[in-house]
């Protein structure tokens, strides 16, 4: 008789990896692992047909795939649900939004049927309550949370300006699982960022008026420090009043799609929105003491 082998066994590894990693502090506390899945786990999920997606002539013949073999749109920010509004704005290059702190917006995907048991053993495990654990005891999180990963497909025009993330999320990470070598020579990788000396203000206003949740900014007032290139590679981080992050998308997503393991814990014990103090409110540089102290 063969035994399956418990989930947690399988894939305990991850969870293993990401207690022993030591943090990175710039520019601001995160992991950062490279070769995250193992070769023979990450071999299957980039050569997986509902991964893997054979080049395409069009983008509507790209969403009618995807569509067909297990993916569905989901709302999701920096995206809109509307294929008939993406189409259109993609092919005109002209796209309804704050144009100080956004070019465009894409569509985000959600894997919801796994043909591939072993890739739905691995989700499964990146939602289970070990895998969970194994991120509270790293992160030293005891506040009551929930935890959701899944696959995520996103293309072209997804866009997030330099944010911090939400009070209400607890824990951020992606896995990048691009099923193109050349993936790590495009722009399509999750920025890690700094506030430019004239806008570190902000970062005060954050850090002691928890009351408020935080916003987009533009991209000018932030510098990137690293980029999430490497595919395989995962980045992990608690949200806090420093942890500016963004992501650009401008690629051909006829040829492969950015394609990550994406998730978050999400604290239950507050709101899932605060009022925000909007980025606008802060579009002023500091000025310099006077001298005659008044």
């Amino acid at each position: 008789m063969v035994y399956a082998m418990p989930l947690h066994k399988e894939f305990e590894y991850l969870g293993d990896k990401i207690e022993a990693a030591s943090f990175r502090e710039s520019p601001f506390t995160h992991l950062y692992i490279e070769d995250f899945l193992s070769d023979k786990h990450f071999d299957l999920v980039v050569n997986q047909k509902q991964i893997n997606i054979p080049a395409q002539k069009t983008t509507k013949e790209l969403i009618d795939v995807l569509s067909g073999c297990g993916w569905e749109i989901k709302p999701f920010p920096g995206c809109t649900t509307s294929i008939e509004e993406y189409l259109s704005c993609y092919e005109k290059n002209e796209y309804p939004v704050d144009k100080r702190r956004l070019e465009g917006f894409g569509l985000a995907y959600r894997l919801m049927r796994f043909d591939d048991s072993v890739i739905s053993r691995l989700v499964e495990y990146l939602n289970s309550p070990h895998f969970k654990s194994a991120l509270e005891r790293k992160f030293r999180i005891s506040r009551p949370n929930r935890i959701d990963t899944a696959i995520h497909k996103y293309l072209s025009g997804y866009e997030i300006s330099p944010h911090p993330d939400m009070r209400s999320k607890c824990l951020t990470y992606l896995v990048n699982i691009n099923t193109d070598r050349r993936s790590e020579d495009i722009p399509m990788h999750t920025h890690l960022l700094k506030f430019k000396d004239e806008k570190r203000f902000i970062y005060e206003f954050w850090k002691y008026n928890e009351q408020y949740d935080t916003d987009w900014v533009p991209w000018e007032w932030c510098e990137t420090k690293a980029e999430i290139r490497k595919n395989n590679s995962l980045v992990m981080f608690a949200p806090s009043w420093n942890t500016l992050h963004a992501v650009k998308l401008r690629y051909d997503h006829l040829l492969f799609q950015r394609t990550q393991l994406y998730g978050n814990l999400w604290y239950t014990d507050v709101p899932f929105r605060l009022d925000s103090v909007l980025y606008d409110q802060f579009d002023f540089k500091p000025s310099k003491t006077r001298e005659d102290g008044m």
